[in-house]
């Protein structure tokens, strides 16, 4: 199991055409493929995208979503936005609110503005709205810590550092 996130980020130097690797769209698939097979949902949403974008493979949308739906039954809240996307594509709304429902509640804040749209829509109600955002709150506050607040600010100041002036720094 430990090659699984190498062949994901290998397959990325491959795509890329970094680090010394010359750009293999093929290689590049066929990585992470290897890492999906083994269970990386992050590798299943690459694989995902690979077959909808067909890069590095032939465009199937039947195989992009089947490795999209393992990405989220993985845990990968960004795949399970997504099926959100789809299924609101082709109209199930009720689908699509408890797609991003999950996701919001994993933390995601692209599927909690979405709930927060589908509230004001009227394709969710106030109640799970709330619950939602509660779900996030919850999330956020379980993943702080003063050592990731300090990690956060010492890359913003390497960042101003090094001369980007794009960057707020906020320090307390």
């Amino acid at each position: 199991m430990p090659m699984m996130p190498c062949n994901k980020s290998m397959g990325a130097m491959y795509a890329n055409g970094v680090n010394g690797y010359q750009k293999d769209l093929c290689k590049a698939f066929r990585l992470p493929l290897k890492a999906a097979e083994l269970g990386l949902p992050s590798a299943h949403s690459n694989v995902s995208e690979a077959y909808y974008d067909g890069e590095g493979v032939m465009e199937n949308a039947k195989k992009g979503r089947y490795h999209l739906e393992q990405a989220a039954i993985g845990g990968n809240e960004k795949a399970r936005h997504n099926l959100g996307v789809e299924e609101a594509g082709v109209g199930n709304m009720s689908r699509a609110m408890k797609h991003f429902m999950i996701a919001a509640r994993a933390g995601y804040k692209f599927s909690l503005d979405a709930v927060r749209d589908g509230c004001h829509d009227g394709y969710a109600t106030r109640d799970e709205y709330g619950r939602a955002l509660r779900s996030y709150k919850v999330f956020l506050d379980e993943t702080k810590s003063e050592q990731r607040d300090r990690a956060a600010a010492a890359l913003r100041l390497q960042q101003l550092d090094d001369g980007n002036t794009n960057v707020l720094v906020t320090l307390r």
